[in-house]
């Protein structure tokens, strides 16, 4: 800039000489209005070229302040196409290609952003695809959003408007199915000798990191860390209902079946579990239920085992049958926080957030189902990306079928 006002200033002496001695070379009035006009138009000129070159470095400074240049990095490979670079998608995002295009053509409405004067949006995918890898790696913010060429505020606010975004496109996904759906539940279970169940409840444990702005005590957990209790109710093919989360551990399951909105829906007559139910072969009829563990109250709605008051055969069978088709609810856990590992490390992150975030995980869960996904276990550990390799190959693993059995 410096060195454009030297230029202008010299400019400037250079034209009052010229005006200055103007009369003595031309006698006519004419010759020196030329060189005169000549003059100020080449001010102006010089003046109009400072302008553009102080603009140019006032936008520079700008864009070094606001916005940081980055590479991009994985999120340039993943746009890769080809068979390898599938599975290298796949690995990190967990969805395929073409339905991870089909939920982000929903969900971009929701989460892009419109440009402003300072910097341009990040492309709804890459936000999109910076939560999935989170929710998939259990790796940290800063990890993910830099492997992404994100910045880390950026990380924070995508990952949230992703979850927000999921739950109001696909929020009907974590409800009791109905009409035909609802049969096809009620005869799986029935064939398994379950007249009249249409689902498995059960709860698991949310890890998170100490809390401070509330009782962490209540939080507490005997292994000795921290969490909140993730009530889930499935259907016979693993399907997630039914989601109520962030009770703390210390609650027991029997409360928190109490404090979710499923019991007082049911409590007040509305709901599948109040309509409809099976008849027997003697006639009597079986109204709807849910297969619960020794953990749940004794309700009208809510079938447990004996447990220690088994005392015959007939007690000790129907355990057993109870626990053979209640182990729906054990496999759907372990094809969750299989696929989805942030959810089985210590997070540090805002309750509300974490309940969103989980709830999304169960709606991308039955997205993978109803597209009959399978995901290999040996892919999800599989750090290189070469196919050559001196060592020996490990025995071949089954799939993880997120399929209807």
């Amino acid at each position: 800039m410096t060195h454009w006002v030297n230029r202008r200033n010299a400019a400037t002496m250079a034209i009052l000489e010229a005006v200055a001695i103007t009369p003595f070379m031309f006698r006519d009035v004419s010759g020196a209005l030329t060189m005169l006009a000549g003059g100020v138009v080449h001010g102006m000129a010089l003046s109009f070229f400072a302008r553009q070159e102080l603009g140019r470095h006032m936008n520079c400074r700008r864009r070094r302040v606001w916005m940081l240049e980055r590479s991009g990095g994985l999120w340039k490979d993943l746009q890769r196409v080809g068979a390898e670079h599938d599975k290298v998608f796949v690995r990190f995002c967990r969805l395929p290609r073409p339905l991870f295009l089909q939920v982000l053509q929903r969900i971009t409405p929701h989460i892009q952003r419109s440009p402003t004067n300072f910097r341009s949006p990040l492309p709804a995918g890459q936000k999109f695809a910076c939560a999935l890898i989170r929710w998939a790696t259990g790796g940290y913010y800063r990890q993910s959003s830099h492997s992404l060429g994100m910045a880390l505020a950026s990380a924070l606010r995508s990952n949230e408007d992703v979850a927000d975004a999921i739950l109001h496109e696909y929020g009907r996904l974590l409800q009791f199915p109905t009409g035909r759906r609802l049969e096809e539940v009620q005869n799986a279970f029935e064939a398994k000798g379950f007249p009249g169940c249409v689902g498995a409840i059960d709860c698991t444990h949310v890890y998170i990191d100490k809390l401070k702005s509330t009782r962490s005590e209540c939080y507490y957990h005997h292994t000795g860390d921290f969490s909140v209790v993730a009530q889930v109710v499935c259907d016979s093919e693993c399907r997630i209902v039914i989601v109520y989360v962030g009770c703390p551990v210390s609650v027991h399951d029997s409360r928190v079946l109490r404090m979710s909105p499923l019991y007082h829906n049911t409590m007040a007559g509305r709901g599948v579990l109040c309509e409809g139910g099976a008849i027997l072969h003697d006639g009597t009829h079986v109204g709807r239920y849910l297969l619960g563990d020794v953990g749940y109250p004794i309700l009208p709605w809510i079938m447990t085992p004996m447990g220690r008051f088994a005392r015959t055969d007939a007690d000790r069978t129907y355990d057993g049958c109870h626990s053979a088709v209640r182990s729906c609810i054990e496999r759907t856990f372990g094809l969750l926080k299989t696929v989805w590992r942030n959810f089985i490390r210590t997070h540090i992150a805002n309750l509300e957030t974490l309940r969103k975030e989980f709830m999304a995980v169960c709606i991308l869960h039955n997205l993978m189902i109803e597209h009959r996904v399978e995901i290999d276990p040996e892919m999800l550990n599989h750090s290189s990306d070469s196919s050559d390799s001196s060592e020996p190959e490990p025995a071949p693993q089954p799939p993880i079928s997120t399929s209807p059995s």
